[in-house]
This record gives C-alpha cells, structure tokens and sequence, in this order.
C-alpha cells in the first residue's frame, strides 16, 4: 500500500474516526514530552512543535496548541486535516508525505503519535533520521513504533491499513547515531501487540 493510498482511506473514514477517537489517547506522553523540552525565557518566541500525521487535532495537536506552543502539523490525508484546522485553527497544516517531503527550520520538539508506522519498511531509517535532524540541540522527540520488524495489513473502520516496524535494536541505533539520547522507551499499551511509545533528546548540534 503507497502513502497515497493511505491518505485516501483515512480520507474514507474520516467523519467515523473523528467520532471514535479517544479524547485522552496519548496526553499523559504528550504531557511529559511537554515537559521535557526546554523551558522558553520570559518574552523569547514560544517552542516550535511538529507534529506528524496529526489527523484531526484532537487531542493532541490541541494539547500542544493549548500549552502556547507554535504548532505545525503535517498530515497525508486532506479530510483528515480540514477537521484539524477546524479544531485547533490556531495551529497551522500542511498535506504532506513525510517520508517525501522535506522538513525545513529547526524544532524545540517533534511528535510523531501513530504515524512513522505508516511509513513504508524501506523508508523507515532515512524518515527517522530526517525527523530527528529537524530538532534543535535539546529538542525532544516522541514517537511511536510497532512491537518487532516486519510488515503487516490490518483493517480500521472498514478500511485496510499497512504498517510497518523496524527491530528495537535499529531504533536504539540511529538515536546513538544522531546524537539523540533515550528519555524514556515504554510498551504503552501491553493489550495492542507491543505499541512503543520513546521519548528521546537530541544532544548533538541541531
């Protein structure tokens, strides 16, 4: 399945995903992630956050909007980003795949909460590590990451999805070798096949 054909069944479920979505997945994460990043100075600019694959704002972009962070969220699917823009129109979107298009200027941090497994295997790596060289020195990451490598198609309100996933270990690899160190790398939910959630912080240059 090519990222485009992604992007067109979320387009296809869009109204039902937006009626199902927990309001409180991923905030206590989102919650320390916010916390991590760097405290910004009394009457400097306010911490720039990106935000991949953010769907339809709710409740994470929101959260991040609503702690006076500048937000800018990139999503495939344009059904699911005209709800985002509605939810949180203090945000900012653009449709993109990530695994495509560039990412430019320097980020206090980037959350990526369901998304890179969208990515295909084969791009995982360089798509990672592109993220990660986005961020300023001590930004902070937070993304998520199937149980074990491989591949897998599986259904969602009606629609097929593909994901995929590279080995804990690769993971644990390129963060060393982009000069990103571990926060905290946790199962988040021992029910959902060993979802990943890692927090990391880039120490190197950014």
């Amino acid at each position: 399945m090519s990222p485009r054909e992604t992007g067109e069944h979320y387009d296809r479920i869009a109204d039902a995903y937006e009626r199902v979505r927990s309001r409180t997945v991923g905030l206590p994460h989102v919650d320390r992630f916010l916390a991590f990043m760097r405290p910004t100075p009394r009457g400097s600019d306010p911490p720039r956050v990106l935000d991949i694959g953010c769907g339809t704002g709710t409740p994470l972009t929101r959260r991040l909007a609503s702690c006076g962070a500048t937000v800018t969220g990139l999503d495939i699917s344009e059904r699911m980003l005209e709800k985002a823009r509605r939810n949180v129109p203090e945000a900012a979107f653009i449709r993109c795949d990530v695994a495509a298009c560039p990412i430019s200027g320097a980020f206090d941090g980037v959350l990526a909460w369901d998304s890179l497994f969208h990515v295909p295997l084969n791009a995982q790596m360089g798509t990672l590590r592109k993220v990660l060289r986005s961020l300023r020195a001590d930004g902070v990451a937070l993304f998520t990451t199937g149980a074990q490598h491989g591949e897998v198609v599986s259904e969602m309100l009606g629609q097929a999805f593909y994901y995929s996933s590279l080995a804990a270990e690769q993971y644990d690899d390129i963060l060393a070798e982009e000069d990103c160190r571990v926060l905290y790398a946790e199962v988040d939910d021992p029910g959902g096949h060993g979802h990943r959630v890692i927090c990391c912080q880039r120490t190197g240059p950014g």
